[in-house]
């Protein structure tokens, strides 16, 4: 297992991302937001609020209150290395809460995955389809298979931190009759502000 991610990590960062893992979950009850948000409430990107945590799970992140607000994240597409986590000004011992909402323009088998370093975990529609918790280096987490029965947009919120040294968070997506993952677009994100 370890050396089919590290393989997959080396095709990711040549551009060619080849995606062997099979899923973690299948999950057939999300559901969109309701009410759907009213056109031209949302903002684009993601809201996140920091907080300074010496965490080694994900875990003590939720534990850790809601910390302060940060500038919003317009996608998740972070591979930082030794620099700043995310839009925080800090490099070491950062907590982020991320929510708002995540687009799935079409009804259909979509599959989910991220890749960390450190912790992470993801919901959508208050359900944990991403958990890969602990202190890592750079890892793909396991797909996630979501059977979204409606287009729409979807309460997401995301649990992440960064213990030392580097820090990566990223957010892939495959498409429903798609054969490769890419990053989630800026454009299938939104929140109220």
């Amino acid at each position: 297992m370890q050396t089919m991610l590290r393989n997959i990590g080396r095709a990711a960062a040549a551009g060619m991302l080849l995606w062997a893992g099979a899923a973690l979950a299948s999950f057939d009850d999300l559901k969109p937001a309701d009410p759907q948000p009213a056109a031209g409430t949302l903002q684009p990107g993601l809201a996140v609020n920091y907080m300074e945590v010496k965490a080694r799970h994900v875990d003590e992140v939720e534990e850790a209150g809601d910390g302060e607000p940060g500038p919003p994240l317009p996608q998740l597409d972070y591979r930082s290395g030794a620099g700043t986590v995310l839009t925080s000004d800090h490099a070491d011992m950062v907590g982020a809460r991320i929510r708002g909402f995540i687009n799935f323009d079409q009804p259909g088998r979509w599959l989910l995955a991220t890749q960390s370093n450190d912790g992470v975990r993801v919901r959508i529609d208050g359900k944990i389809v991403v958990n890969d918790p602990d202190v890592h280096a750079d890892q793909f987490s396991m797909n996630a298979e979501l059977n979204i029965a409606a287009a729409g947009w979807y309460k997401l919120e995301v649990s992440y931190f960064e213990r030392k040294s580097t820090s990566t968070l990223q957010l892939y997506w495959q498409r429903p009759g798609g054969t490769e993952f890419e990053i989630v677009p800026a454009a299938a994100f939104g929140y109220t502000p």
